[in-house]
């Protein structure tokens, strides 16, 4: 069967929703080994091949029928792609910078410091009630924004900001309980 894009890419810019799904249909399988081939994840690729179409039809309305609709879907996949590799590459960057602020010198003292610190760390993070635990992990530790994590989750962002500030709370409690004073560490988790 002959599909005819550029009377699909029409209909999409008339926000006729029927010719979007019939243009998902067409080309959601594609998007995903696209973004396979770009070397993520299957979890990875389901998520940016949805974000793909979601910022697709956002942008319907700058349609051009006249031009390929399939050369600007795999345009907005190949930059959705980049920024989530981008976005992963910062996150883990600072998240390895940090972690050399605090590790220690080689020394038997100064690594079972770091060792009962990465415990007592651990130990809250898992204390910590469920949403609060995944609102913190996100921001901290995922490098996301505070409006990424409230549409991941389904939250609003002032619901974000209250899980960080009751999670931050916690972990100034233990730290100030435990007497721990290094400034690396509580800059990470507390800033």
């Amino acid at each position: 069967m002959h599909t005819d894009l550029s009377e699909i890419a029409f209909r999409i810019k008339q926000s006729d929703k029927s010719a979007f799904h019939e243009f998902y249909q067409l080309f959601h399988k594609r998007i995903y080994f696209f973004c396979i081939h770009y070397g993520l994840k299957s979890s990875d690729a389901e998520e940016i091949t949805q974000d793909v179409f979601v910022k697709f039809w956002c942008s319907r309305k700058n349609i051009d029928p006249e031009k390929c609709i399939k050369a600007y879907l795999f345009m907005i996949s190949k930059n959705t792609i980049l920024d989530m590799l981008r976005k992963s590459i910062r996150s883990k960057a600072n998240k390895t910078y940090q972690m050399n602020l605090i590790l220690p010198v080689n020394n038997t003292e100064n690594t079972l410091e770091y060792n009962e610190l990465m415990g007592i760390v651990e130990k809250t993070l898992t204390a910590l009630p469920e949403r609060r635990r995944q609102v913190f992990e996100m921001s901290r530790l995922q490098g996301m924004s505070h409006k990424e994590i409230a549409s991941n989750l389904n939250i609003s962002t002032k619901t974000v900001e209250n899980h960080l500030t009751l999670a931050l709370q916690n972990f100034r409690q233990v730290f100030q309980d435990a007497k721990i004073m290094s400034t690396s560490l509580l800059a990470f988790f507390l800033t």
